[in-house]
């Protein structure tokens, strides 16, 4: 352990003879753990990336807290790292695998900075993207119906006066699933949802006439059309249930979120191109068939895991008797 400790004291006097002009000079190494080394530059980065609750515990001072990190964070990683590579941990296939996800992901950082960098998003092409798609921005106003269709006037009538009063919701129900023409929306009690003044609907498949959106529009919320609507060859019976003023999103309220769905695009961009450049530079031999020597089982859902009352993980298996049958109970269920 004494050549450790030693080892940390030169690292720290080295630090502080460094003081505050770690993020200024020219990044000399002030650590050094066997082969591995760490620049001012890099231990100026850890230190900058601590919020300030946790730097203060390392010390009062800055110099305090520059000593006490090293020590106690950089120097010990250091010599992890120093005794995995003894142990050659880093030759292990998990190991690898962690260092190859680490540096795709660097590539991906670096595509992504440069791209911004070269190719920023200007404001014309976030207004000609608002432009190319302004039915995203402005909502128009949508009215929420219920529709009961019959065949005349005097049917539509008697309906709208059976309707009126305090069980007039009750009785609505009732009267749309048995007069309805309407099969599609009958049986929801004549839920038309949220209707738009060109009669289209949040239901691809539903259209109503224009004319249903006038007459509710002169209506409050929760009333009904005083009079029933000719529709076609039908009567309709209207009762507004709410609704949705319009709404418009300017350009400058959407310049945010379309500069993140610019930048994005272009991003994809260029990691498919840097892709396809690999590809056609590396990739010299494909076999797929190998690919068949890998067992199935290998992208299975992992078991099911669960926590005993001794804070431990135990397997749970659920087993269904043979032939079928229901399966067993979930905890809280009723057994019955």
């Amino acid at each position: 352990m004494a050549p450790q400790r030693t080892l940390s004291l030169l690292v720290l006097l080295a630090c502080s003879a460094a003081g505050t002009a770690l993020a200024a000079d020219q990044s000399p190494p002030v650590i050094t753990v066997g082969t591995a080394t760490m620049s001012a530059e890099a231990v100026s980065r850890r230190l900058a990336a601590l919020p300030a609750y946790q730097l203060a515990r390392y010390g009062k001072t800055a110099s305090e807290q520059k000593k006490n990190f090293v020590e106690q964070v950089l120097v010990p990683e250091m010599l992890y790292g120093e005794e995995a590579k003894q142990r050659k941990l880093d030759e292990t296939p998990a190991l690898r695998d962690r260092l190859r996800e680490a540096l795709r992901d660097a590539v991906d950082r670096s595509v992504r900075a440069d791209v911004l960098a070269k190719q920023p998003v200007t404001t014309d092409e976030i207004k000609q993207y608002y432009d190319e798609n302004k039915a995203r921005f402005e909502t128009p106003k949508r009215i929420r119906l219920w529709r009961i269709q019959v065949a005349d006037e005097a049917t539509a009538k008697d309906i709208l006066s059976q309707v009126k009063g305090t069980d007039g919701a009750k009785k609505w129900g009732e009267l749309a699933r048995e007069k309805s023409l309407d099969k599609a929306t009958a049986q929801r009690g004549g839920e038309l949802g949220f209707v738009r003044a060109d009669g289209s609907t949040d239901v691809p498949r539903i259209q109503v006439d224009p004319t249903i959106f006038t007459a509710a529009d002169k209506v409050t919320d929760g009333s009904l059309v005083p009079q029933p609507i000719h529709e076609g060859d039908r009567w309709s019976v209207i009762w507004r249930r709410g609704s949705v003023e319009a709404t418009k999103r300017t350009v400058e309220d959407e310049t945010p979120s379309i500069r993140q769905i610019l930048e994005r695009r272009r991003v994809d961009k260029a990691k498919q191109d840097l892709i396809a450049q690999l590809r056609k530079d590396h990739v010299t031999d494909e076999h797929p068939e190998l690919l068949a020597s890998i067992d199935p089982q290998t992208f299975g859902p992992p078991p099911r895991r669960d926590f005993g009352r001794d804070g431990g993980v135990r397997r749970v298996h659920r087993e269904l008797p043979l032939g079928g049958g229901p399966r067993p109970p979930r905890p809280g269920e009723d057994n019955r």
